[in-house]
């Protein structure tokens, strides 16, 4: 049975109504919020879903003259004193509740995550290439599955260079960097980044030093034919959590102090620049272990790589920084938290390059005239979140 308006009642000295529905839940809502939140055509135009009423002309002190419940309970109807009449769907009203009448408010699209150790290298979540990209439903599968493990393997991609450009565009786009949309991952004499060459690299996130660090990162194997050379993976809410609860003192100050992460590249011939990332110089300050406004963890920001010589903190923060983050790390490459992963040809490993650090094995070619070939991207949680919604506004659900 549809949920209904059963009462309204007002609480003039909180300027709110009181909203009890069939099901005997009460919602509360602010006089002022609904007028500025009034879905007519003159306040809200449906095409772009903007608000189009002007909030200089808000009275944050505003009382409505009268209120009926409408429709057989299926609307609320409001007259204001500047004779305007609003109109408010309940699945509407349930939809906007408000955190003190409802548990706290959590975005589907970006939460709940599972957190692993290395139990998690015998349940990476695996889907078909062309099955993504022929299917909306298993799109969302997929994107879900990155948003709840930070983590998840496409099989029987294409062994050709700019794949993951088709995988980009299936979701919205690629993330623009000074490495591209697609970087070529091979190793080269000549190299700005230890990327590209056969050299172990420690378990970090890529591109700490922007503003912006990319949210999701593509990583396809166009050619496997080296020895070693094997991606490791850890989930770092994961040791977060676990130094939370062991060193709280450790884990507050990986919150508080800002770390300062620089890149640079410098062309040999500055007369021939060319590539972006040979002529580039980027820094950006951010703490190791980046909060939401409620406290939860947001992003992890952390690479040895690229973290300056600079500190920019109180000095007698600094060893007691020292400690938790040694600590925090040697959580990270503790067998019990790591996994290794060798991807074959036709292999994507995609991962949220905020939760989770990735790292790879020092590698020799096995065999001579062939190469290990990797291609890396991005796509930013914004264009993920985004493709998530309207699947799913165009499977019936409302949208918010």
């Amino acid at each position: 049975m549809a949920t209904v308006l059963s009462s309204i009642e007002r609480n003039e000295a909180n300027r709110m109504y009181h909203i009890t529905l069939s099901d005997k839940s009460v919602l509360r809502f602010p006089y002022v919020w609904l007028r500025d939140n009034c879905r007519c055509a003159d306040c809200f135009d449906p095409s772009s879903r903007y608000r189009t009423c002007r909030v200089i002309k808000l009275d944050a002190d505003i009382i409505p003259v009268s209120e009926e419940i409408a429709n057989d309970g299926k609307t609320l109807q409001i007259k204001w004193p500047e004779l305007h009449t609003s109109c408010y769907p309940v699945s509407w009203l349930v939809q906007m509740r408000f955190s003190e009448s409802a548990p706290e408010w959590i975005d589907p699209f970006r939460y709940p995550k599972h957190l692993w150790g290395a139990e998690m290298k015998d349940m990476i979540p695996t889907f078909q290439f062309d099955d993504i990209m022929n299917s909306d439903q298993t799109l969302y599968d997929w994107l879900q599955a990155v948003v709840t493990y930070g983590l998840s393997v496409i099989k029987k991609a294409p062994t050709e260079c700019n794949t993951i450009d088709k995988l980009g565009n299936r979701v919205f786009f690629l993330k623009q960097t000074h490495y591209g949309k697609v970087s070529q991952v091979i190793s080269q004499a000549d190299y700005t980044s230890l990327g590209f060459t056969n050299k172990s690299l420690v378990l970090h996130v890529d591109l700490p030093y922007m503003e912006h660090s990319p949210g999701i990162e593509l990583l396809h194997c166009v050619q496997q034919s080296a020895i070693g050379g094997d991606n490791q993976f850890t989930d770092v809410f994961n040791c977060a959590e676990k130094l939370k609860q062991s060193h709280p003192e450790y884990y507050k100050i990986l919150t508080m102090l800002l770390v300062d992460f620089t890149d640079w590249g410098v062309p040999k011939d500055k007369d021939k620049v060319t590539h972006n990332y040979d002529d580039h110089h980027f820094r950006s300050r951010k703490p190791t272990l980046e909060l939401l406004p409620d406290g939860r963890l947001k992003a992890i920001n952390h690479s040895d790589l690229t973290r300056a010589p600079y500190f920019r903190v109180p000095v007698d923060q600094v060893q007691l920084w020292y400690k938790a983050y040694t600590s925090l790390n040697a959580l990270m490459n503790s067998p019990e938290n790591m996994i290794q992963v060798k991807l074959d040809s036709g292999e994507i490993a995609c991962f949220d390059n905020q939760r989770l650090a990735h790292g790879r094995t020092a590698y020799k070619i096995a065999e001579a005239g062939k190469s290990r070939h990797m291609e890396s991207g991005y796509i930013d949680w914004d264009q993920a979140t985004s493709r998530m919604r309207v699947i799913r506004e165009r499977q019936g659900e409302d949208p918010i």
